[in-house]
């Protein structure tokens, strides 16, 4: 672990922050560990005699760079005064595991004299420094150390940061600025919005809340969404809730006090920087070797990238042959790997199955990958997420109101609230049994207690009367025993001579068998049948001395049966025996019946365990008295040691019951360290709490055709490959006009083309072809659309595999094309409108006569209950629409949902798309519908008929040479496949279908 420690000279002096007192009051109730008072703080600083744990956190627009310390149950953030004399406490956090994984990354170990609090800023004593320039610096000897030595995130070596590599990121740098400075231009240029009057929404006025208000002067609002400020104080930044009428509703970033808010004043819209500073955290985690892979950047800058590895990866479902190249790519790639998919062939699948895949344990793969699925649209994100198999944890990252009904279900907080409920739930079951427990085992185990001692005094009695009973049964059978003695004794004799005559005669009879065995043998057979003869006689001898031994055993047997029959009839009739066995035996079931109770207690005891702990101590069960209660003893032992814990455990269920009550979104952390897949956008995987220090093994983006090098860098310094998805033939981050209108001041065309090409045209170009995959098969479109996009935007390589019956009753072709060049001028052409109607101050531009065109289609295609879109290319158009479509549908919601820019429906598609191209003058202007890639865009939304509207005159004769080809490639390939009408005749058919339904 890099560490460096820092002996400072002097004390630091702390000085708490605004309501402080309140965060440790509130917070101390919900996380154990965390300090009640400045005081604990104080003292568990100074207890770190080592030093303390830290790292400097460089902040962006919104916070100042702070000192982050670490106690052994907490973290304090210390922002250093204005003067340098010290540090003020913002905010005191438990620790967390990304805590952890962020100090093993690289720390400061902070080690002054002592530390020290003081009340109010005035009170910090003369000589006193934060000594901020000190730790800045070892802070900076860290990370140059560890980018010298190569070290990466997580430990991986890399090499040291290239000339070319600094110089791209370098450009990059320069593109945020510019970026920032163009987009936020409007937004700082705004004037303020006068307020009257300021009202708490909920009513308090003596709490601190963070939604109030504000009631306007005029009936100029600031947008919902936007973030604003109330002029003269910096720090009370909010975003706009709901904004209607005169009044505007703002929810700030802290709670703020409602007499700390002036009654009169002026809201000022202060723009977002957080994606600038993502972007720019990004670079400089490349710059300094503290990205995840930080072999990434010679790909992204010099596109040097490593051969890709063969892989026999299998797909759960069915992928055609480059859906499947790049599936098994994907998963074995190192670095990076660019996916082309035109629209319709695929990409959400593939990219589904890849993220399964990679998400799960397969041969070859024993360990899953925690995967990002990642985008600039909501939209695409959730289309991903939606069809993910539910065996995989999938959390879902985002605001609310901006994901699809259908993922939901997977946003973090979600899921934070549904385990804070089972949590709740479980801990209350678990504290009532465990309650329950600790009640009753108590009893049970004092009745076991009294059971053993009991045992125990049965046990000695038991024993004392079978004593007796044996002193009894010896005294009264005393002269029969003693005869008894001597008999067994003769017996005893008579057995042992028996025996050594037995044993005499096997010895003599092995003998006379071999001699048998030889009495036939040559020369020596007389020898051995000699031999044969005199161990023939022996034998006999020994059998007659056998006999009359044999015979007095048997008598002596026989007197002593007869003796012991005379001691049991005896025992059995004696009075003073009789009355010691009776005694005895009744003290032994005396005995057994205690022993019956004690266990029957030890059972109990057992089972209200075993409610609560699942291996509770066993019941083992002995006949031998001294042995049971023993046994029954231990187990007393493991009770008793069990109690406290039962009474712990309660007390934990409580606690966690509360904890998760009071916070439950303590648990997002943990929700996220346990996913499979996490799905965010761009800027969301960066700029949410819950992801930091969260690492993801492969990161998959989709539409990197939208997404530009800075915006794609975010995410990209988050994982250890990368995976982008998307169609550079679609609309790039910024158009070709837009560019060449902002950059009229920039004057770098390397920076220019940075900013009008996208992340995944720079890799297509620059990597080799083994990195690039191209998806060539589209299911979307009927082939009259797919056959023309082919032809006119992807050079003939899309083909297309869907099939297709033509059943619409308004046109003889899926591709149709209502011309209104035969109208009068006045009816046909456009309108300018306001300047600010469009992005980036652009002049709007409408068309009344196609507004009512399209309007009059929808509502025809609504009421036939197809799914539909209008796409138009400005956003006065789209207003144009809605004027004249909301009284047709009377439905505004409706209406508001389905008409739209092109921007706004890239990556989405519906059964019929009507399009117009609104431009209709006598001088072939058109504008931005020069970069052709809008028409792509917008065509390719349609899965099963395209209406397009406009006016051929001016298409035809377009200013723009490209945009001009490209409407004669679409004139004559209408004439051939498609079905080219003019406006009366479609208005005429409307009319006709119109009265058919008022009859119907």
């Amino acid at each position: 672990m890099p560490l460096v420690t820092v002996d400072l000279r002097l004390p630091l002096v702390l000085v708490p922050g605004k309501r402080l007192d309140d965060q440790l009051l509130a917070r101390s109730r919900t996380w154990r560990g965390l300090p009640g008072s400045l005081d604990d703080i104080l003292r568990d600083l100074n207890q770190l005699a080592e030093g303390a744990p830290a790292f400097i956190d460089p902040g962006d627009t919104r916070f100042r760079a702070s000192l982050v310390v670490h106690t052994h149950a907490y973290r304090i953030r210390l922002v250093p005064t204005d003067r340098g004399t010290g540090y003020f406490v913002r905010s005191v956090d438990p620790l967390r595991l990304a805590d952890h994984a962020r100090l093993a990354h690289s720390s400061l170990l902070v080690h002054p004299p002592h530390w020290a609090m003081v009340l109010e800023l005035r009170e910090i004593p003369d000589g006193s420094s934060a000594q901020w320039r000190e730790l800045a610096e070892a802070w900076g000897r860290l990370s140059t150390a560890r980018t010298a030595t190569g070290e990466g995130s997580g430990g991986a070596t890399v090499a040291t940061v290239t000339a070319e590599q600094s110089a791209f990121l370098s450009q990059v740098d320069r593109l945020i600025d510019a970026t920032e400075e163009i987009e936020t231009r409007e937004q700082r240029d705004a004037r303020p919005f006068l307020f009257h009057d300021v009202s708490p929404t909920g009513g308090k006025r003596n709490t601190p809340q963070s939604v109030y208000e504000f009631h306007l002067v005029d009936d100029a609002l600031p947008p919902a969404g936007a973030f604003v400020r109330v002029q003269g104080a910096d720090e009370s930044r909010g975003q706009v809730n709901r904004a209607a009428g005169r009044s505007v509703t703002v929810r700030f970033d802290e709670p703020v006090s409602w007499p700390e808010l002036p009654s009169r004043g002026a809201l000022e819209i202060t723009p977002s920087t957080v994606v600038y500073a993502k972007q720019r955290q990004a670079v400089a985690a490349f710059r300094t070797g503290q990205a995840e892979n930080p072999a990434l950047l010679p790909a992204l800058a010099e596109h040097r990238v490593g051969p890709v590895p063969a892989s026999s990866a299998r797909p759960r479902e069915e992928l055609d042959p480059e859906q499947c190249m790049a599936f098994q790519k994907a998963l074995a790639t190192t670095e990076f790997l660019v996916v082309l998919g035109p629209p319709g062939t695929g990409k959400t699948r593939t990219i589904t199955e890849i993220a399964h895949a990679a998400a799960t344990v397969a041969p070859g793969r024993p360990e899953p990958e925690r995967v990002l699925i990642t985008s600039h649209a909501n939209r695409a994100v959730d289309n991903v997420l939606a069809r993910l198999s539910r065996d995989l944890v999938v959390i879902r990252v985002g605001v609310e109101h901006k994901v699809h009904d259908d993922v939901k279900p997977l946003l973090l907080e979600q899921q934070t609230e549904s385990l804070a409920g089972e949590i709740q739930g479980g801990m209350t079951v678990r504290r009532q049994a465990y309650g329950a427990a600790e009640e009753a085992l108590g009893p049970w185990m004092a009745e076991l207690d009294r059971a053993v001692e009991v045992v125990h005094a049965l046990t000695r009695e038991e024993r004392a009367a079978t004593e007796r009973f044996d002193v009894t049964a010896l005294r009264e059978t005393a002269p029969l025993r003693e005869r008894l003695a001597t008999l067994q004794q003769r017996a005893t004799g008579q057995r042992s001579a028996l025996a050594e005559l037995t044993a005499r005669a096997e010895r003599i009879a092995a003998r006379l068998r071999s001699a048998q065995e030889h009495s036939e043998a040559p020369l020596l057979g007389w020898f051995h049948r000699l031999r044969a003869r005199r161990a023939e006689g022996r034998l006999n001898e020994v059998r007659d001395e056998t006999q009359p031994v044999m015979a007095r055993l048997a008598d002596l047997e026989r007197e002593i049966e007869h003796v012991n029959g005379a001691i049991a009839d005896s025992l059995a009739s004696h009075p003073a025996v009789v009355r010691a066995r009776e005694a005895s035996e009744r003290a032994q079931r005396t005995r057994e019946g205690g022993m019956h109770t004690a266990y029957a207690a030890a059972d109990r005891a057992v089972a209200v365990l075993s409610s609560v702990v699942p291996d509770p101590p066993a019941v083992v069960r002995l006949r031998e008295p001294d042995g049971a209660t023993a046994e029954l003893e231990r187990l007393r032992e493991q009770l008793a040691e069990w109690l406290p814990l039962i009474s712990r455990r309660r007390a934990l269920a409580e606690e966690w019951h509360d904890a998760v009550a009071r916070a439950p979104e303590q648990l997002a952390p943990e929700l996220i360290r346990f996913a499979h897949v996490v799905g965010a956008t761009c800027i969301g995987a960066a700029s949410r709490p819950e992801l930091s220090g969260v690492e993801f093994d492969l990161g998959i983006i989709d539409e990197a055709g939208q997404l530009g090098v800075a915006d794609a860098l975010v995410p990209l310094s988050r994982v250890r490959r990368g995976i982008l998805v998307g169609d550079d033939r679609q609309l790039p981050p910024f158009l070709d006009s837009e560019v060449a209108e902002w950059g009229r001041g920039i004057g770098d065309p390397d920076l220019l083309r940075l900013m009008s090409g996208s992340a995944l045209e720079r890799l297509r170009s620059g990597l080799p072809s083994t990195h690039v995959v191209q998806l060539t098969k589209q299911r979307r479109m009927p082939a009259e659309i797919g056959d023309f996009i082919s032809a006119a935007f992807y050079d003939g390589t899309l083909r297309t595999e869907k099939d297709h019956h033509h059943a619409d009753p308004l046109f003889a072709s899926p591709l149709a094309f209502v011309d209104t060049s035969e109208l009068p001028e006045r009816e046909r052409y456009e309108t300018r409108g306001q300047r600010a109607a469009e992005r980036f101050r652009r002049k709007g531009v409408f068309n009344r006569c196609e507004a009512r065109l399209l309007a009059r289609l929808a509502a025809f295609y609504h009421r036939r209950g197809a799914e539909w879109m209008v796409i138009v290319p400005y956003l006065a158009q789209r207003a144009a629409v809605l004027s004249e479509l909301k009284p047709l549908l009377g439905d505004s919601q409706l209406a508001e949902a389905s008409v739209g820019s092109v921007d706004a429906y890239q990556g989405g598609e519906r059964e019929v798309v009507l399009y117009g191209f609104t431009r209709s003058n006598p001088h072939g202007r058109i504008g931005f519908l020069s970069e052709l890639r809008r028409v792509n865009v917008a065509f390719t939304r349609a899965q099963r008929q395209l209406v397009i509207t406009g006016d051929l005159s001016t298409l035809l004769r377009a200013a723009d040479p490209g945009f001009r080809a490209l409407s004669q490639q679409l004139y004559d390939y209408l004439g051939q496949r498609g079905d080219l009408t003019t406006h009366q005749e479609v208005m005429g058919r409307l009319r006709v279908f119109s009265a058919e339904q008022e009859e119907s």
